[in-house]
């Protein structure tokens, strides 16, 4: 359980973090008008066949984690010095980690809602539009504590943005996108598996099939919300000093 003093620290803090962004608006406009235009770009694509395919399930799920790591590969590393000043007043890091998911939850949310809305605006997506926006937001979820994990462990703002193509590009290589899953090497097999985008992926595809079996579309978008659980935790904890640990 949480207890009041965190969650009091969390609420104070979401309030700051997102009235910081709303100072920075220019900011905050480029990051939500890259959803609408790569959800643009992906019309121009598959417009011209008038139809979806699953290469286009697997772009707007990789398109989510990409969304969730450049929202948060900066937000700890440019805050270190006022993080650990701040800890000497009691701050939690539990609190202070969880309020960067709050606000970039919300940012990410509406990323994917515009993604969608741009992509449906041309072409009808074969499935559920409510289970394909839980399957982006959960990616998305993933894709921040990716994100925050690298802030927390890197030195620099440039080396965590420079850490981000090393967490997107193996999305796609570690895929059935690179290669058909029955090339797969045991090694391939076993890291796709921590793959975000693979989970969000075949939600996309048990939503779009003739039959789904919906108990498996809750069970990957369970794997999802688990997995970003799991690298929140990781990157709360790569913030606590070493002599602590």
């Amino acid at each position: 359980m949480i207890s009041r003093t965190s969650r009091k620290q969390i609420g104070i803090l979401a309030c700051r973090y997102f009235e910081t962004l709303l100072g920075d608006f220019r900011s905050i406009f480029l990051l939500l008008a890259q959803a609408p235009l790569i959800g643009w770009f992906c019309t121009l694509v598959w417009g011209s066949i008038e139809r979806d395919d699953p290469k286009l399930h697997f772009i707007l799920c990789l398109s989510a984690v990409w969304f969730g790591c450049i929202n948060s590969c900066r937000e700890i590393v440019k805050e270190r010095a006022i993080l650990e000043r701040e800890r000497f007043f009691g701050l939690s890091l539990f609190a202070y980690v969880s309020s960067k998911v709050w606000v970039l939850s919300g940012i990410g949310l509406a990323q994917v809602i515009l993604l969608q809305m741009a992509v449906e605006w041309e072409l009808n997506l074969k499935g559920p539009m409510f289970l394909q926006l839980a399957a982006l937001f959960a990616v998305t979820l993933c894709g921040i504590g990716l994100g925050l994990l690298v802030s927390a462990l890197a030195g620099t703002q440039e080396r965590a943005v420079f850490a981000v193509p090393l967490l997107i590009i193996p999305q796609i290589l570690f895929s059935e996108f690179a290669i058909p899953k029955k090339y797969f090497g045991d090694v391939v097999t076993v890291v796709e598996k921590f793959m975000p985008v693979r989970w969000g992926f075949q939600v996309f595809l048990e939503g779009a099939a003739s039959e789904p079996r919906w108990h498996y579309a809750a069970l990957d978008l369970l794997v999802l919300i688990l997995y970003a659980v799991v690298l929140t935790l990781a990157a709360t904890v790569a913030l606590i000093p070493r002599r602590e640990v």
